[in-house]
């Protein structure tokens, strides 16, 4: 059982959901529906007290669906008043020290066998912050548990609410180690630099595991028949693209005299458009009088707009969106190459 939180209208609805086993596949279904604000479910008649609605309860037992108070508090969590959570956790130890106790390693990998590598390399950043790949793929770990016996839907809520706490500087670097983009470089600063490596070739392999991740079905099976991109992948997209890569190395002067040495090649025997310049305005909805006229900073903001009005929610389609992204990217060269 669990929280989920859904975008409507414009509005976020939130209702309690339950992961539950159809064959071999992890499934989810509602079990009640909480509205705008989950908040005004929960009673706290005191300062270091609090319980959920009876009718909540209710709600659940009509689906087949037993759960105490205890359970669904913990559900309910995050709307609690800050300042009574503060006192509660204070004065509480439910919810300190480690949960579980320590398993063998072939135990661990024999239960992760079916975890799919996408989740585990987000969750690994999100819980670690870190890119480091032979530790990502070597061995099992506790905090892969997390992804057991959930649908698809429960983990997605879950990596979401997790990546809330990123910060601007750490999207970029997110998407780039959830998507592997690593593996696109033979240089030893792939790993640690992903603002030294080649953006084309990045945007590139981007957009292909975007396109591969799509397609597989153990991760964005269409029960419903849409023919879009995925809303997951579309908030990959927007993040990719909306954030940059923060220069906050030691070494940057080093980085930053690498790139501009890269880019001066790049400039002179790089990526040559493909499409017509006509072709590529159209898709992007401006004159080549207007294209001449606006900075590379201009152009990236106008791209961002036109992608999210291709976004799937708003009636566009995944053909549109790399369509417009191509067309992009050959008005970017264009600019670059003068």
């Amino acid at each position: 059982m669990y929280l989920a939180r859904q975008i409507k209208d414009g509005k976020a609805l939130y209702f309690i959901r339950q992961s539950y086993l159809d064959g071999t596949r992890w499934k989810s279904r509602d079990l009640a529906a909480l509205g705008e604000d989950p908040g005004a479910w929960i009673h706290a008649p005191t300062r270091t007290a609090y319980y959920i609605d009876e009718a909540i309860e209710d709600a659940l037992r009509d689906k087949g669906v037993e759960a105490g108070q205890e359970e669904l508090e913990e559900v309910f969590w995050p709307f609690l008043d800050p300042a009574v959570r503060r006192i509660i956790r204070k004065h509480s130890t439910r919810r300190s020290g480690r949960e579980g106790s320590r398993v063998p390693r072939s135990e661990l990998a024999e239960s992760q066998k079916g975890l799919h590598i996408f989740d585990k390399r987000r969750l690994y950043f999100l819980r670690y912050g870190e890119t480091d790949r032979r530790k990502m793929y070597s061995r099992p770990m506790r905090a892969y548990d997390r992804l057991l016996r959930k649908s698809r839907d429960e983990i997605e809520q879950m990596i979401e609410g997790m990546e809330a706490s990123l910060r601007a500087h750490e999207r970029r670097m997110y998407v780039y180690s959830a998507f592997d983009l690593q593996r696109l470089f033979l240089s030893p600063l792939a790993d640690r630099y992903p603002e030294a490596m080649d953006p084309d070739a990045m945007d590139d392999g981007f957009l292909e595991e975007v396109c591969r991740l799509q397609a597989d079905p153990l991760l964005f099976l269409d029960e419903e028949g849409g023919n879009g991109l995925d809303p997951v992948l579309v908030r990959y997209v927007i993040m990719y693209f909306d954030n940059e890569f923060r220069a906050i190395h030691p070494e940057w002067d080093y980085i930053q005299d690498f790139m501009h040495r890269h880019r001066r090649h790049r400039k002179a025997t790089g990526r040559q458009p493909h499409l017509p310049v006509e072709e590529a305005c159209k898709s992007l909805d401006i004159s080549q009088e207007t294209f001449g006229q606006l900075s590379l900073k201009q152009l990236a903001q106008h791209y961002r707009k036109k992608a999210l009005e291709h976004h799937p929610d708003r009636g566009g389609t995944h053909e549109q969106f790399i369509h417009l992204t191509k067309a992009y990217k050959d008005l970017l060269a264009r600019k670059l190459q003068g």
